[in-house]
């Protein structure tokens, strides 16, 4: 016998009125289709939908055919945010902004970034020209050179932010970013069999919030806190903070980490964290780590925060969750084959 599961109903965006036997209507018109705003503004398709995604911004309505179209207003304020765009800035800086917000910024110098080290530009181009066998490669000796915790440290998580703007910026594809990503998934896993677990090893759960689809940064955070003596239960990422609470409860976790490492306006990153904050047990600590700390307008209470690793580390010591026997390698760094 069959049971009828009722499915939860899918989140509409605005609909355009529908177009009558006399044609479209004046709100129809005015509206642009999305070939014509990304004619317009020469951004693309998947910028769009990745900053919907992230920003809830654009927020497109839908003609009477179901094609995204886009209200004047915004198309306007998306044609700024690529001219700020070209200036330098980020789009997780710009995109959440409203538009006097925006118009305030147009012109105002942006601090050139940093060069890159020698080594992580070349993985950068290797990905660019889709020599992916030469780029594992590449990084397979850098693991071996530096050591796992410099290596995670000093070229994955900057190489991985790199890959990233690159993609926010329209210099490669959605697809480049997700190959990096797999790739360098699979080194990780390698590596991680070697790091032999301690006895008195405390469980960490580890999770990022809906919106933040970072797998590749949260599976770093997992070995770096592995290596430290912490072992992670790691849930994935976009997990729903009921989901966490539960799991946390369900798993007696010592300590929940919440990584926000991607786009993400303070807003939203405040709600997600005083939302999961109220589901977890009042005894169980939080901490919330990612560069959308830096967004917070303020402190939220019996939530504690770390921009970086290291910081981390510093909040789970002063909160003595942390192993007092440190982990070791089981053998050598793989010498990883190829793989195309």
């Amino acid at each position: 016998m069959g049971i009828l599961i009722k499915a939860p109903a899918r989140r509409r965006e605005p609909t355009l009125a529908p177009v009558d036997a006399q044609g479209e209507t004046n709100e129809t018109r005015s509206a642009l289709h999305i070939r014509e705003v990304v004619r317009i503004t020469g951004l693309r398709r998947e910028q769009l939908y990745m900053w919907q995604r992230r920003y809830g911004f654009p927020s497109p309505l839908r003609d009477a055919f179901g094609d995204r179209v886009y209200p004047p207003d915004q198309v306007a304020r998306l044609k700024l945010i690529k001219q700020l765009l070209s200036e330098g800035w980020r789009a997780g800086a710009v995109v959440p902004l409203t538009d006097s917000a925006l118009q305030s910024m147009l012109g105002l110098a942006v601090d050139e970034p940093a060069p890159l080290p020698a080594e992580i530009e070349t993985a950068v181009k290797l990905l660019a020209q889709h020599r992916i066998g030469e780029m594992q490669n590449h990084l397979s000796k850098l693991l071996v050179g530096q050591g796992l915790r410099k290596f995670l440290e000093q070229t994955l998580i900057p190489l991985n932010e790199a890959v990233h703007e690159h993609v926010v910026r329209g210099e490669m594809q959605n697809f480049q970013e997700l190959r990096f990503a797999d790739l360098a998934q699979r080194l990780l896993r390698d590596v991680t069999r070697l790091v032999r677990p301690t006895r008195d090893a405390r469980h960490i759960l580890l999770a990022t919030p809906p919106n933040d689809p970072n797998q590749l940064g949260l599976a770093i955070l997992e070995l770096l806190l592995f290596t430290e003596g912490v072992n992670c239960l790691t849930l994935g990422t976009g997990v729903p903070a009921q989901e966490i609470a539960g799991a946390a409860s369900a798993y007696k976790a010592a300590l929940v980490v919440l990584l926000f490492d991607r786009g993400i306006s303070g807003k939203i990153a405040g709600q997600e964290i005083r939302g999961l904050r109220a589901a977890l047990p009042a005894d169980m600590p939080l901490v919330v780590s990612g560069r959308a700390v830096n967004l917070l307008a303020k402190p939220i209470a019996d939530a504690h925060t770390a921009a970086d690793f290291s910081s981390v580390m510093a909040k789970m010591r002063a909160l003595g969750v942390l192993s007092t026997t440190p982990v070791s390698l089981v053998g050598v760094l793989p010498d990883l084959p190829q793989r195309a």
